[in-house]
């Protein structure tokens, strides 16, 4: 069923259960040592790259070092989450319950307080809502009125806990 771009934005606006801001993503601050780190990793990886020939793996590494290195430095932006009885909607964008697969909500505080949402049929990633001061247990209860709770996720994913302890 297609929506209008107008009645898109009614029903986002209209997702008012649970609302809060979070960050856009997981912030890590870097020390110059990380900084060190990286480009000795980088460089080691390019100079190995040249002794066995392999320029485009070369290559590789020195343009995901540039972008370790620029980005991620800047604060996130905050955004707005709306959950509601038609769905979620992250920072405008609504996403029907249709569309939604699963949640896990795991949560460990202070360290880990992180809503996970898996998306049918698409390409995109999984939703990672930051609960920030939400009530796991309420948000829990309302989410059960439409999706299945996936109780094999115990904890974050590997990807998210490697990400925060190399600080990318």
């Amino acid at each position: 069923m297609a929506y209008t771009p107008e009645t898109l934005r009614q029903i986002a606006e209209a997702q008012d259960v649970f609302v809060w801001e979070m960050p856009e993503h997981e912030y890590h601050p870097r020390t110059t040592n990380w900084y060190l780190i990286v480009s000795l990793v980088a460089l080691a990886g390019v100079g190995y790259s040249i002794w066995t020939m392999n320029y485009l793996f070369g290559l590789i590494i020195l343009l995901s070092a540039v972008v370790l290195l620029l980005a991620g430095n800047e604060e996130p932006r905050k955004i707005l989450v709306q959950i509601g009885h038609n769905g979620v909607v992250v920072d405008g964008n609504l996403i029907t319950w249709e569309k939604l697969h699963n949640f896990s909500l795991i949560y460990h505080p202070p360290f880990t307080k992180v809503l996970y949402m898996d998306r049918k049929y698409s390409p995109k990633p999984r939703l990672k809502l930051f609960l920030e001061d939400e009530d796991p247990v309420v948000i829990r209860e309302h989410l059960m009125q439409y999706l299945p709770e996936n109780l094999v996720l115990r904890d974050e994913h590997f990807s998210d806990i490697l990400g925060r302890l190399l600080r990318i």
